[in-house]
């Protein structure tokens, strides 16, 4: 883990766990469905929040998913739109042409905006982030853009930071790689009687490993091995069931997965059937 990510986690870890409070509902000002070529983006259900978050690369849903696992993190927003008349005024200042679309001024956006716990009020609750590929970095015109981002925060006194993919751990690669192939399901082909099944034999046969669990449910119900294996990492893909994303999925055990809460099983019912009907 890099500097600056080892700097984020180390004013995560000064917070404290607070019982969660559902935050308001929140709109990302760009969605999966407004990109003309979705590519390796991501609609991930978020436990904190109790909605579907809009990532938009696999970068993004690496950074969410590491924050999405804190204890101390309340939550998160993403695709946050930054006040137009700011980011002008700082572009003017700054001598730096603001964003445009075919001669209109653009809305700007970090990718994410992060409220934390806190200990007491003289530390930060809040940061904001920017996740770009480190090659990204090397263009003068991205950086342009990102020194406004960064001067819109300084005035708001809310930490900023930029996020590559060499801040991200390796064993976090791995596991996005691994669950990456299931999210090209987008659910069609499980149901919730699945869900439903699998949710309550991972509480059944919580000291088995992931593998052997899979196995067994193959066996059980006479299907094709893998096939166990397949549903899950479709479940985990979309943070219906989640872990520790910083352990590798190899060695995880059935009590390694947790299930989202009941409260939410009306939510994963209707997103199924939106899947199927797709």
């Amino acid at each position: 883990m890099t500097k600056t990510l080892v700097i984020l986690f180390e004013q995560i870890n000064e917070g404290f766990f607070m019982p969660f409070k559902k935050q308001q509902t929140y709109e990302p000002f760009i969605k999966v469905s407004d990109i003309s070529s979705h590519g390796r983006s991501h609609r991930v259900f978020g436990h904190k929040s109790g909605r579907t978050h809009h990532l938009l690369s696999d970068l993004e849903l690496s950074v969410f998913l590491l924050f999405e696992w804190s204890s101390n993190v309340v939550s998160i927003n993403e695709q946050f739109a930054l006040n137009l008349e700011e980011t002008l005024t700082l572009a003017l200042q700054a001598n730096i042409n603001h964003p445009s679309i075919r001669g209109e001024n653009k809305v700007m956006t970090s990718d994410f905006y992060i409220t934390l716990n806190a200990k007491n009020e003289s530390m930060k609750t809040q940061m904001a982030l920017q996740v770009k590929y480190a090659k990204d970095l090397d263009d003068p015109r991205t950086l342009e853009k990102i020194e406004i981002e960064r001067r819109f925060w300084q005035r708001k006194d809310v930490p900023f930071y930029i996020i590559t993919e060499n801040d991200i751990p390796n064993i976090v690669s791995t596991n996005i790689k691994w669950l990456y192939p299931a999210k090209n399901i987008h659910l069609v082909n499980i149901s919730w009687d699945e869900f439903e099944y699998y949710a309550k034999q991972l509480v059944k046969y919580s000291d088995l490993k992931l593998v052997d669990f899979c196995k067994k449910c193959d066996i059980a119900n006479d299907l094709e091995i893998g096939t166990s294996l397949s549903c899950m990492k479709a479940f985990i893909a979309h943070n219906y069931m989640s872990f520790d994303i910083t352990k590798d999925y190899r060695t995880l055990f059935c009590s390694d997965i947790s299930i989202v809460e009941q409260k939410y099983y009306d939510y994963i019912i209707e997103e199924m059937r939106l899947a199927a009907n797709q």
